[in-house]
């Protein structure tokens, strides 16, 4: 299984669906929000990965965070026989 993909929101139709579309596969989909949630699948593309969508500023793929233990962690770690990296 590949890694996921991301949908883009190309357009907002007249009855208020929302088209998505993605760039890696081609899968299209139409989407209506509740409180009449509604899925139509226009075009599958690929059916064996997992498809994600934002709207606004947040987007995260591929980000690599990072968290340093604070001196009470790094105190229990090594009480715990755990080496942590200074």
């Amino acid at each position: 299984m590949g890694g996921p993909h991301e949908l883009v929101h190309v357009a907002t139709r007249a009855n208020g669906a929302e088209e998505w579309a993605c760039g890696v596969c081609s899968r299209r989909i139409l989407l209506r929000w509740p409180p009449s949630f509604e899925r139509l699948v226009l075009v599958e593309g690929d059916e064996t990965v997992q498809h994600f969508g934002t709207k606004g500023p947040v987007a995260m793929l591929g980000a690599d965070i990072t968290q340093e233990p604070d001196e009470g962690d790094r105190e229990w770690l090594n009480a715990n026989g755990i080496a942590w990296p200074a």
